[in-house]
């Protein structure tokens, strides 16, 4: 054998007598140990033990963990020591060493951990359990632009009741769940506190019969204009919103905004004083009940006040004076208010010092109290008024004016308002005394439209005719008894309505070279021959007049298109009425015409005819020689047989009859 060879001990080399003496040394080793020494490879009993209970993450349960049970043992908890409170402290599973285990916060207890192995022997161990503390935060979410309007929270887990030391406006709920509960009792609240206030937020949880009580100190700063617009449901990136370059909202627009009615509960809202620089409101249809305090108590250098169709009060603030910048106002409650009513302005109103448009609607007759010449800067008055007063003589930049009387009393110092361009004044029907015009009304030589109603204005004054800039007169009424025989002075007229029972017209009207449309009525029977002149004149009205004839002069009206002299007094038509070249519809129904116009027949543009209730059926044949296209209105005409019209159409090109009969077209061939 070399010198590296060696038998392979447990190849199939190995010699049997080598086997032989290994097994015989181990039998000789096994059988030297005691019974003692003997061990079993696998365990098949343990002895109870009990590691530190975990936190569960949830209040008040802890993991408990015990050695496992075995085959055929069992096991238990059991409290020894540490308060014990039906349905708040209880083991999940007693029977399992891997329990949940709930306490009372902040109590410390020893659980005991009993054994019965398979053979009946109970072993015990302890273990001791400490509760952590119930922790309760109130936690602020406040956005940073907000400073009077607090959010604050606890863990919804928590249902406690919050209260606060401080006064506020109001607390509402920031919490949804479904349940119709107080606020207090939501576990996210909203606080709306006042300006520059310290408040304590006190949050107070029921847990086991104990109180838990947290406290959080807030002090607030003043209101910001983004918690106004919060409470509006508004945002800056809004089209209702204007900002100036500096960020400050100048403009709101709450055109039929159904939150609009907060303005109105400013107590509770009181955020809404935060817009100091707001110059535009628009409040028009929107659900705000009554004018609202708040804007004069804070929006002072607000310059436009829109409040059309809103709300049904009528009152304004003793404080709306404040509002010294308000330039424009408008007001009319969402239903007409009665016509007894009567709108008390505060005093205050004369502070008013910028007001240049005034338009209060349909709130019933508006009282001054004194005020209304304090508003010197006024342009525009439109309202309803309880009687025109001297004062009005102070209001030297008035430009226009409409206004429904309740007094007939028209002042002395109406003529001192100098800038006057336009005047409609009303006087209730049912005021007593006669409307006097004052006798220096000529002097607002600036006056372009004056229009008066009343049945008690008798008589004009002689300086009437100075109005050198009126072009729009309208006199409605029964009352005038005549007109100034200097009439005709007033070059400018473009526009006359002359209501009224005055019996003459004066010569001086012929003047009037730049009367474009004249309405006329009253008692008078025939117009002067200077009528002629009025040379721009495209319509003349007298329908229900006394007018019996018309002038010789009225065919050099070759501009004139329309007459209208239905039911007036007409008996006749002078010959050189064929001369109205422009003349395109003429109405003659229910005048006093005893045969057919034949000086009608010539117009050159006629186009409509009214002829109705009247003795005209006795047509000529010469109405053959009228232009086609024109269309007559014979409806009741007593003297007009059925076998005349048709003897007529036979004859006639391109008419149109329409009468008693039926409807006729005669062709134009």
């Amino acid at each position: 054998m070399s010198i590296h060879s060696r038998p392979i001990l447990n190849g199939p080399n190995m010699p049997r007598n080598y086997i032989f003496l290994l097994l015989m040394t181990l039998l000789f080793g096994f059988g030297s140990c005691s019974k003692d020494d003997i061990a079993p490879l696998l365990q098949d009993k343990y002895e109870p033990t009990v590691t530190a209970a975990d936190s569960t993450g949830l209040d008040f349960f802890m993991d408990l963990n015990a050695r496992a049970l075995q085959s055929g043992e069992r096991g238990e908890w059991k409290i020894l020591n540490g308060m014990v409170m039906d349905t708040f402290v209880y083991f999940e599973d007693n029977t399992n060493p891997f329990t949940r285990f709930k306490g009372l916060p902040g109590e410390e207890y020893t659980l005991e951990w009993k054994r019965w192995d398979r053979d009946g022997k109970v072993t015990a161990v302890t273990s001791k359990v400490k509760i952590p503390e119930l922790v309760i935060e109130i936690k602020d979410y406040t956005p940073s632009t907000f400073q009077t309007i607090r959010t604050l929270s606890v863990d919804t887990k928590y249902r406690g009741i919050w209260s606060f030391e401080g006064v506020y406006a109001q607390l509402s709920s920031r919490y949804i769940d479904g349940h119709a509960e107080p606020t207090e009792n939501k576990p996210v609240i909203e606080l709306h506190g006042y300006a520059n206030t310290a408040y304590t937020a006190i949050f107070k949880y029921t847990y086991a019969g104990k109180v838990y009580e947290v406290r959080k100190s807030i002090k607030t700063g003043n209101y910001t204009e983004d918690e106004g617009l919060y409470l509006l449901q508004l945002s800056r990136e809004d089209s209702r919103v204007v900002t100036n370059n500096a960020g400050n909202i100048i403009e709101l627009n709450l055109q039929a905004s159904a939150i609009a009615w907060i303005f109105a509960e400013d107590k509770k809202y009181p955020s809404l004083s935060a817009f100091k620089k707001l110059r535009k409101l628009v409040l028009g249809g929107s659900s705000l009940a009554l004018i609202a305090p708040i804007i004069s108590d804070n929006y002072f250098d607000l310059e436009e006040l829109s409040m059309d169709a809103m709300g049904y009060s009528t009152v304004f603030p003793e404080s709306f004076g404040n509002l010294t910048k308000l330039k424009t106002l408008l007001f009319s409650p969402r239903n007409s208010a009665s016509p007894y009513n009567e709108v008390l302005l505060p005093k205050s109103f004369g502070n008013l010092k910028s007001l240049e448009s005034f338009n209060v609607l349909h709130s019933g007759y508006v009282n001054f109290n004194g005020t209304l010449g304090k508003l010197s800067s006024l342009k525009v008055l439109n309202t309803s008024i309880t009687s025109i007063t001297e004062d009005i003589g102070d209001l030297k930049n008035l430009q226009h004016i409409e206004l429904y009387s309740r007094s007939s009393a028209f002042p002395q110092r109406f003529s001192e308002c100098k800038s006057l361009v336009f005047a409609r004044l009303t006087f209730d029907a049912a005021a007593g005394g006669n409307v006097v015009m004052s006798p220096k009304i000529g002097d607002l030589k600036k006056l372009e439209t004056l229009e008066i109603t009343t049945n008690t204005l008798y008589g004009l004054p002689e300086s009437f005719a100075s109005l050198s800039s009126l072009k729009s007169l309208t006199i409605s009424g029964t009352g005038l008894q005549s007109i100034p025989e200097n009439f005709g002075e007033l070059h400018n007229l473009e526009s006359v309505t002359l209501y009224g029972n005055y019996a003459k017209i004066p010569d001086s009207f012929g003047k009037l070279s730049k009367l474009t449309s004249l309405f006329m009525a009253g008692r008078a029977e025939i117009l002067p021959e200077s009528f002629g002149n009025l040379s721009a004149l495209t319509y003349f009205n007298a329908s229900y007049s006394s007018l019996k004839s018309l002038p010789n002069s009225i065919g050099k009206l070759k501009k004139l298109r329309e007459i209208n002299l239905q039911s007036s007094k007409i008996e006749s038509l002078p010959a050189s009425f064929a001369d109205l070249d422009a003349l395109q519809i003429l109405n003659l129904g229910t005048t006093q015409l005893k045969t057919f116009p034949v000086a009608i027949i010539p117009l050159k543009m006629i186009t409509t005819i009214t002829l109705h209730n009247t003795n005209t059926g006795d047509i000529p044949d010469d109405i053959s020689k009228m232009k086609t296209g024109v269309v007559f209105n014979f409806y009741n005409i007593p003297n007009l047989t059925l076998d005349h019209l048709k003897y007529i159409l036979s004859i006639s090109k391109g008419k149109v009859f329409s009468t008693s009969f039926g409807y006729f077209f005669s062709p134009n061939t």
